[in-house]
């Protein structure tokens, strides 16, 4: 990996996440306390996890070849956004790393064994202990025990495991390879090309330039169409994150603020904006009050939770 002070990462999981256990929901309406953005209904506290299995030899990923080496071409581009979706403005970030596998790291909270000790950190705690000059949040935790949730692999160490049960996955294998969509665990124990950074997010947004979220819903929850829980959280407008990578190869964080239901954009929406990037393969991070984008160790976007004491 780079040295720190060139590096940005992708941080697994923030102080705030939303597949977790809590009072309310998506149904119950707008709250003046934290931005709720649930996949899964309550009443089955119906954690990635719980998905099918993914079976081994089945092609449900896919993989991109790195983007070819070029001296002194290891930075970033950041573009800072505001775009209209209809009738709203809708601010955010899109970044864009040039050598994902020299210069990106999915990062547990607090840094190493975050996810061992259930520990809870926000995005800049984390991104100002490993010198990162972007981060913001990623994959999804259970809120009352701080548990990390799916896959994570994070700097080449397996730190949490989904036990091959599917939810949209995005990783970089040791040669550069990135992989989006759907892993058996044997291919997630991989030893000749191993993961070095792996991650869980819910819905595979995009796949070989196509939106494919609606494929994406009945793979990972078709059961829990008949609810509307889960339709309403790809539908509903909120802040939202997302991770993927270009037709170079290049690997391409997503961040848009938002409120669930009051302002931001859906999974539709931040699909169409990304396919218009040239985005090829793209997976939804977590999102609602947990969409939280830092610069250089300060926060440089609007988390929708409010403060705590």
């Amino acid at each position: 990996m780079a040295t720190s002070t060139g590096r940005w990462l992708l941080l697994r999981l923030a102080l705030f996440g939303f597949l977790w256990e809590a009072s309310g929901s998506l149904d119950s309406g707008a709250s003046r306390d934290d931005d709720l953005l649930l996949p899964y209904p309550r009443a089955r506290a119906r954690l990635p996890r719980d998905c099918t299995r993914v079976r081994a030899g089945s092609r449900e990923h896919e993989s991109w070849p790195p983007p070819p080496t070029t001296p002194g071409a290891g930075g970033l581009a950041l573009r800072t956004f505001v775009s209209h979706f209809r009738d709203r403005a809708v601010a955010g970030h899109l970044t864009r790393a040039v050598e994902p596998l020299r210069t990106f790291s999915v990062l547990e909270p607090g840094g190493p064994g975050g996810c061992a000790a259930r520990r809870r950190a926000t995005v800049e705690e984390t991104a100002r202990a490993a010198d990162c000059r972007v981060a913001q949040n990623g994959g999804f935790f259970r809120m009352n025990s701080g548990e990390c949730l799916g896959n994570v692999v994070s700097d080449e160490r397996r730190v949490s495991s989904s036990g091959g049960l599917q939810n949209a996955q995005f990783g970089i294998r040791r040669d550069g390879t990135l992989v989006t969509g759907y892993l058996s665990e044997e291919e997630v124990l991989d030893t000749e090309n191993p993961f070095v950074q792996l991650l869980s997010g819910v819905v595979w947004l995009i796949r070989n330039g196509s939106i494919y979220i609606n494929e994406s819903q009945a793979t990972e929850c078709d059961e829990t169409q008949e609810t509307g829980s889960f339709s309403k959280f790809v539908n509903v407008i909120s802040a939202r994150t997302a991770i993927g990578h270009d037709r170079k190869g290049q690997l391409v964080l997503f961040h848009a603020d938002g409120q669930t239901e009051q302002r931001g954009i859906n999974l539709w929406e931040m699909a169409e904006f990304l396919l218009k990037q040239d985005v090829v393969n793209a997976i939804n991070l977590d999102g609602g009050g947990s969409a939280t984008f830092v610069l250089n160790g300060t926060l440089a976007s609007y988390p929708s939770d409010h403060c705590q004491a």
